[in-house]
Order: C-alpha cells, then structure tokens, then sequence
C-alpha cells in the first residue's frame, strides 16, 4: 500500500511548540517566570559574594532591602541582556524594580513600619510593578523584537548557509570546553581526596592530618593536571575567540595571565605538596623538644602557600574576565551572551577569593563553587563559537585567509 502525504499530516514538534507558545498570555508568562528564576539566581550568587566581602552587611533591614534589590535587578538585568532585550527595556525594568524599596525606606526610618514589613511590601511592589511593566510593554527579546516563542529562529542565525566570506566551521571551541571541563572535574575530583576533615586555619589539627595522608602527593599531582588543563583550555579559546574575529591584543592578553596562570600553579603545588608535607611531617615525627620549632617551620611554609594560592587565584580570575570581555565581542547568539555573563561573575569570584585567601588563610568560603559552577557554564557555552557565522567580521576573514595560506 502506498503512503500518500496529506496536509493532516501530524506537525514537526518544533512546529507545535511554536503554536503552544504564540499567545500572548503564554509569552507572558513565560517570560516573567524566566525574569523571577534570574532574579532568585542573582541574589543567591551575588549574597555569595556580599558574605566573603563584608560578613553580616545584610543583619540590617535597610541594608539587606538594599543589597536584596540591588541583586536582584543586576540578575534580571543580565538575564534579559542574554536574551537579546533593547537596552531601553533593560534600564526602564531595572528602575520599575529598584523603586518600592527607596520608597519605604523612608517610613522604616521615620519608625512607622518595620524591618519586617520594608522587606515583605517591597517584594510584593517589585514584583506587582513588574508584571504590569511586562503586560504593558511588549517583553520580546532580541531588537527585532520577535515573539518570544520565535527568539530561538533569530539566536540560531541563518538556518543553513553561512554570510558569504565567513569562515568555515571548526572545532575548536568544542576542544576548548572539553579542556575546560576536563580541568574543572579534575579539580573537583582533587579537592575530594585532600584532606578535608580538619578546619584548614586550625593548624595543629590540620597538620596532623596532611602527616597521616598517604596519597599526598599523587593527589597534589592530580590538582597540577587540573590546573594545567584549564590553561590549555583557555589557550586552545583563544584560537577559536581569534578566529570569531576578537581582536588579537585582546587574545595575547589573557594568553598572557593564563601563562602566569600555569606557572603560578606549578609554585603553588610544589609549596604545598612537596614542601607542606616535609614539614609536617618532620613535625609529626620530632621530639618533644623540637616540636615547637618544627611547628613554626611548617607553619611559615603554611604562610607561603597562602600567598601563592591567592595570587594563583587572583591570576586564574582575571583570565577568566579576560575571556569574557573578549567573548563580549563575539556575543550575537544567546549562548555566546550567557558565557560572557557567566565569565565575568566567574571571573570575578575567583578574584575575590584569591584577595580572601591573602588576608584570611583559607576560611570556608562558598565563592570557590559558585565560582566553578558558573565557570562551567562559560565553557559550556563556549562550542557556539564554532559556527561559521560568527566568524564574518573582516578580522575574521584576514585570519581565515592566513589560516589557508600556511
């Protein structure tokens, strides 16, 4: 029996997913949940930060308002500028959030409402005052302003050819985030097998458990590869962020730092898993008379791996921030928008940290995850890069004819 194709013929499923999306209602409500999610996401990851900077700046009603809605917006504001939104929506959703807060601190300080009552009425404003700003202005992304069921058509670029003159696809990107991974599961992995039990500032119990480790040393080796593995990662970006057209002085500067990087730790590894360890355990190991000036010798070397941890950190954040600005160049699909903006509050952590580890030692910190996680996403994100119609600036294409030419 022949099959005949009929025009009942059941739709593609990214054809009903377009039709399930058309009404308005549905966009709107789509978009104000992908508007609170970014708002939950940046007062989590931003708190994060406001705790290793100034702990206890939040105790305060007034103070926790304000960081709470500053938070808030800067997530939301970054979410829409990865969705493609005009600048002018970002800045007019940005003000209709921000205001009740102002607003009511006026009474609180007057003393005619509580610290309870600023923080549940200013909520309740925000988020009133943003669903009539949604339902009042077209919430589309992109500056075309394409329906929202429609903005992945736009993001995903011309759907079969690339603009003439581009260069061809690679895979560049694609080694790039294996490496990248690669390196942030290694260093995960390491950070599971070092010693952990003991609060890492309480020297005297924690030098007794680096002396009973007896895999120091290979799992010190294993955070080297991590390292190493992320520096390749960026490196091997840099190709594919050249060849998307950044412009080259962008690309030799975060080669550098990533250089510095690798090199930082190298010094980092070899202070801790070599020189650490012989302390401790001399230290371990001593009589009681020399205990003391054995402990004082393993905590100098203690002092050192501070300071090389946190310019190694320092090194690492600035070239993730490097990588985002340069990614920012690049940044016409969302996935592209969404690495840079995860780069740069990645890159930004780390830098943090590392000025935490030199004034501090190694306090329990949340900013060393949330760093990696958001470091993940970049690399995630950053296979994008490998589709030919990024790479169609003159830049660009100088490249590809010197590629070609070799």
């Amino acid at each position: 029996m022949d099959t005949l194709t009929t025009s009942y013929a059941e739709p593609a499923p990214r054809a009903t997913a377009r039709r399930l999306l058309r009404p308005r209602l549905v966009r709107f409500l789509i978009a104000y949940l992908e508007m609170t999610v970014s708002m939950v996401v940046g007062m989590q990851l931003l708190g994060v930060v406001w705790d290793a900077v100034r702990p206890g700046l939040t105790s305060r009603p007034d103070a926790m308002a304000l960081t709470m809605a500053v938070d808030m917006t800067l997530g939301m504001s970054a979410w829409m500028w990865v969705r493609g939104h005009p600048t002018r929506h970002i800045a007019q959703m940005s003000a209709v959030m921000v205001v009740p807060f102002p607003v009511l601190l006026v009474p609180y300080w007057l003393g005619a409402i509580s610290g309870e009552a600023l923080l549940t009425w200013g909520h309740v404003a925000m988020f009133a005052l943003m669903a009539a700003f949604m339902a009042r202005v077209p919430h589309a992304g992109q500056a075309r302003h394409a329906p929202l069921g429609d903005q992945g058509a736009h993001l995903a670029g011309p759907p079969s050819t690339a603009p003439q003159g581009a260069t061809p696809a690679s895979r560049t990107g694609r080694t790039a985030a294996g490496l990248l991974v690669l390196g942030a599961t290694l260093a995960v992995l390491g950070g599971l097998l070092h010693p952990h039990s003991e609060p890492p500032n309480s020297h005297l119990a924690v030098f007794a458990e680096y002396a009973r480790s007896t895999d120091w040393v290979w799992v010190h080796d294993l955070q080297f590869l991590s390292g190493a593995s992320v520096v390749a990662g960026f490196l091997v970006l840099g190709r594919a962020l050249r060849r998307a057209g950044v412009a080259p002085a962008l690309v030799r500067l975060g080669d550098t730092t990533a250089a510095a990087t690798v090199a930082l730790i190298a010094m980092n590894m070899a202070v801790d898993g070599v020189a650490l360890k012989r302390a401790v355990d001399a230290w371990a190991s001593a009589g009681a008379g020399e205990r003391a000036e054995r402990f004082a010798v393993a905590e100098g070397v203690r002092w050192v791996e501070w300071g090389v941890n946190s310019f190694f950190t320092i090194a690492l954040g600035l070239t993730v921030l490097i990588c985002a600005v340069a990614l920012l160049q690049v940044a016409r699909r969302t996935r592209l928008r969404l690495a840079a903006v995860s780069g740069a509050l990645a890159g930004g952590m780390l830098v943090v940290n590392g000025l935490a580890v030199g004034a501090h030692g190694f306090e329990p910190s949340a900013l060393p995850f949330v760093a990696t996680a958001l470091y993940v996403v970049m690399a995630l994100c950053v296979p994008a890069l490998d589709r030919p119609a990024l790479a169609s600036t003159p830049e660009a294409r100088a490249y590809a004819r010197t590629v070609a030419s070799r």
